[in-house]
């Protein structure tokens, strides 16, 4: 599948993710590869607060 952007995790982004429980860190890592390769404007929203 073709990629629409590619992520490079910041250091901190990855102490992020390592100190998540497995099941989170794996439903966002999901979601981000998922954003790569569709356009879902859900994935991509604005977050607040």
């Amino acid at each position: 599948m073709d990629e629409n952007f590619k992520v490079i995790f910041l250091e901190e982004a990855e102490k992020f993710l390592e100190s998540l429980d497995n099941k989170s860190r794996r439903k966002i890592i999901y979601n981000i590869r998922k954003a790569q390769v569709t356009r879902d404007s859900n994935l991509l929203k604005k977050l607040t607060n």
